[in-house]
């Protein structure tokens, strides 16, 4: 583990420190694990976007939502959020607990992560210090407004669910103007019993590129659900990893990726078991058609002595054209023996056995073929811990396919 910095006078020097990292590494190389199926050549035009403030007066939220613009808590709407007594807001520079700023190794080896810190101009510390309704979500929206097109947007934030807390997120990203490169750092703590549902939505058009660090603490007896669904967007790369440092956790993480004409869809996860009787579960699908690619790359490693560890990882690709493409590397790295870890993947194309007894049955060809890319995806959308995105889900499957 390695810290971030505590005070302002901190910040430069750990933003001097990533910046001469970056310059030292480039931006990565297919030679990378990380990075061998996903091209960064792209990501090199785009230039730092000069700072501004999330200051607007004129944008209206509704009483659950916190809205971000450019990666800093728009402060101005926080009037509407019901639950202001529910949570602690800190700027990133006044936070004085050296474990908060704490990420990960995997992270800091990272050169795009280095780029983002270095790139740091102001961020927030948003603590939920009580329990707000599991069924009444709030809403994290991420606008990214660009004045000018090849502008690289960084943010960096931190989540802190206390004790005992029950919380629903759905984060939503959202661009305006110009096509952009939106590289975004979060960090998540869930303290003791905390039991935390997390949706990720990229279900409508966004022309810009998308690069996500997450960074999941959990301590004991926590029950965290991360749901995504990525439809749209034209270049995403996630980097998900989560730490089970204590007994009795639990981490779910559910993925629904659609793909068409060049979109390039990335999936990494990497899940730490480091304490005894901990489970973890990954199920990736992907549907793929034209042009696009998708690639998984997930690990979970189970450190010596987390004994009654239960893991598993699913990935699996379905191509509707023979030009979709994708790469799967599930990976196990076990240091204990009392465990039970299995991984597994399939990639192929719509079963022609089960097109044919459809089409038997009166089912034309094309109703056949949505019926069963339906049911592929729904395996994975049943999954999803909040029925509202379950609905979201469905509606955002159905206009891919018909689109």
């Amino acid at each position: 583990m390695a810290t971030l910095g505590l005070k302002n006078k901190m910040i430069n020097s750990l933003k001097k420190t990533s910046s001469e990292y970056f310059t030292k590494q480039g931006y990565p190389s297919k030679k990378l694990e990380n990075w061998k199926f996903t091209s960064s050549k792209n990501l090199k035009k785009f230039k730092k976007k000069k700072s501004s403030n999330a200051a607007h007066t004129n944008i209206e939220t509704d009483e659950s939502t916190l809205l971000f613009i450019n990666g800093k808590l728009c402060l101005n709407t926080l009037k509407n959020f019901k639950y202001l007594d529910n949570i602690e807001i800190k700027e990133l520079v006044n936070i004085d607990n050296e474990m908060i700023l704490t990420f990960s190794n995997s992270f800091l080896d990272d050169s795009m992560f280095n780029l983002g810190i270095s790139d740091f101009d102001g961020g927030h510390y948003i603590k939920f210090t009580k329990s707000i309704n599991l069924l009444n979500p709030i809403k994290v929206v991420n606008l990214f407004e660009n004045d000018a097109s090849d502008e690289r947007i960084s943010s960096f934030n931190i989540f802190h669910f206390s004790k005992g807390s029950q919380i629903s997120i759905i984060e939503e990203d959202k661009n305006e103007g110009d096509p952009s490169f939106n590289l975004k750092l979060n960090k998540y703590i869930c303290d003791d019993g905390s039991n935390i549902n997390f949706a990720k939505l990229v279900e409508k058009e966004i022309e810009c590129h998308l690069l996500s660090y997450s960074y999941f603490q959990l301590d004991k007896d926590v029950n965290l659900n991360i749901d995504s669904l990525n439809k749209d967007s034209i270049f995403n790369k996630e980097f998900i990893e989560i730490d089970l440092n204590n007994t009795g956790s639990n981490a779910k993480v559910n993925i629904l990726n659609l793909g068409k004409d060049n979109q390039h869809l990335d999936n990494n996860i990497l899940i730490n078991h480091k304490a005894e009787h901990c489970t973890s579960f990954q199920h990736v699908r992907n549907i793929l058609d034209n042009k696009s690619t998708a690639v998984f790359n997930g690990k979970v490693v189970v450190a010596e002595g987390a004994q009654q560890t239960d893991s598993n990882q699913s990935n699996k690709n379905l191509l509707l054209s023979l030009d979709a493409t994708a790469f799967s590397n599930p990976q196990l790295e076990i240091y204990a023996d009392d465990v039970s870890c299995g991984h597994g993947s399939t990639t192929g194309a719509l079963d022609e056995n089960s097109i044919f007894y459809l089409r038997a049955r009166g089912i034309d060809q094309s109703s056949a073929q949505k019926m069963l890319i339906k049911a592929f995806a729904k395996e994975v959308i049943d999954e999803f811990s909040l029925s509202s995105v379950q609905d979201i889900s469905e509606i955002a499957l159905d206009n891919w396919i018909n689109g």
